[in-house]
């Protein structure tokens, strides 16, 4: 047996952490030093490259979240990863909650919209969505109609908050005909319908009127007062309402668009601004679908890119239409070509709410990359 001096030990302890950080630095200048991509510093004199679309045994997806105390540059370093990003053959969708983003918008020769206002376009929630594979929501449904229906029914169960599952089945019924109304069915040829030949909640809440007039049971008046008492606030002419009762005139050509939704998520009229919200982000995955659509088309490898700026402004328990959001796309964007970037402060920013932290902490796991900037100790016990 070799009795090992305290001295000899340390030395050896020290030759041991040496090679450590040696066999680390040796892994970084592997994995990211490659030919093309974004360079996202230097480390031990070298630039680190890395391109979030290759995959490999190790990487998986392209999905990143980026985290740090208040301050510490995560929205710096956003605008940096999205201005190389886009020089290259990308489409960039950015959820602006705070209103940084609309300089980078206009130097990227982009498009800003504020959602909460009406002169941004309409998105008519009766407009039939019809995408590359008839998948709107990313979900594999093969008629684009029945699918519809479907995120009808979950659209009025989510801002009507608190009317009975009866009402809502009442509800779906008169969808139907509404659609009928308009000759529309689920043999429509969706691709040659333009926003005109749709019908609107006017329509809707004429056709609710009409049908007070000849209901003659309780059972259905009653249900049918119930919802012209929800979508009165649809129909009025106010600020808040006309965002949402018209033809759909909203269109994003550019590749670069910033979604300002400062003004939406301030809107004390919670039922019109989640219902906004559910919109413009099921908008935002049909868009997705259809990047795979126009790869195809136009022969090429154009990536999508989905970037929240504080992504814990968007979670609210009552409502988890922004939630449900982040983690579909999460799940589905690397099948279209995609990434998503959760920019966020602490865990508990994220995480911070019982009712959604299965589902935070989810979307947490599926990302491939993890960003963390200046933590506080007890920040990154928690994130630990």
């Amino acid at each position: 047996m070799k009795i090992v001096s305290k001295r000899e030990k340390e030395k050896f302890e020290l030759k041991s952490n040496l090679t450590k950080n040696e066999l680390e630095l040796k892994n970084i200048k592997d994995n990211f030093n490659e030919n093309d991509g974004v360079i996202l510093g230097q480390c031990d004199g070298a630039s680190v490259v890395t391109n979030f679309f290759t995959r490999s045994v190790e990487k998986l997806n392209s999905n990143m979240i980026v985290m740090g105390e208040p301050g510490m540059g995560k929205s710096y370093f956003a605008k940096i990863l999205l201005s190389q990003l886009a020089a290259g053959n990308s489409k960039v969708f950015v959820l602006d909650p705070e209103n940084e983003y609309q300089t980078l918008a206009n130097r990227m020769g982009g498009k800003y919209v504020n959602v909460g206002e009406v002169s941004i376009g309409i998105i008519n929630p009766f407009h039939v969505l019809s995408s590359s594979d008839s998948t709107s929501l990313m979900d594999g449904e093969t008629n684009i109609f029945s699918e519809h229906l479907l995120f009808l029914e979950q659209f009025f169960k989510d801002i009507l908050y608190g009317v009975e599952s009866y009402t809502i089945e009442e509800l779906n019924n008169l969808i139907v005909k509404l659609y009928r109304q308009k000759g529309i069915n689920k043999e429509s040829d969706f691709s040659k319908l333009t926003a005109e030949d749709y019908p609107t909640f006017s329509d809707l809440y004429a056709l609710i009127e009409d049908e007070l007039k000849t209901a003659k049971f309780n059972y259905n008046i009653e249900n049918l007062c119930i919802l012209k008492s929800f979508f009165t606030k649809f129909v009025e002419k106010d600020r808040d309402a006309s965002i949402l009762n018209g033809k759909t005139t909203l269109s994003l050509k550019e590749n670069f668009a910033v979604l300002n939704f400062q003004s939406l998520l301030k809107n004390k009229n919670k039922l019109v601004s989640n219902a906004q919200m559910l919109l413009v982000l099921r908008w935002i995955e049909n868009e997705i679908v259809k990047n795979q659509l126009y790869n195809y088309e136009h022969k090429t490898n154009r990536k999508i890119i989905v970037l929240i700026d504080e992504a814990h402004a968007f979670i609210d328990p009552k409502y988890p239409v922004a939630l449900d959001f982040m983690h579909r796309v999460a799940k589905q964007i690397r099948k279209y070509n995609g990434m998503e970037v959760i920019i966020t402060q602490r865990v508990k920013d994220f995480v911070g709410h019982q009712e959604t932290e299965n589902k935070s902490i989810e979307i947490m796991n599926m990302c491939q990359y993890s960003l963390l900037f200046a933590l506080s100790q007890s920040d990154l016990d928690e994130l630990l």
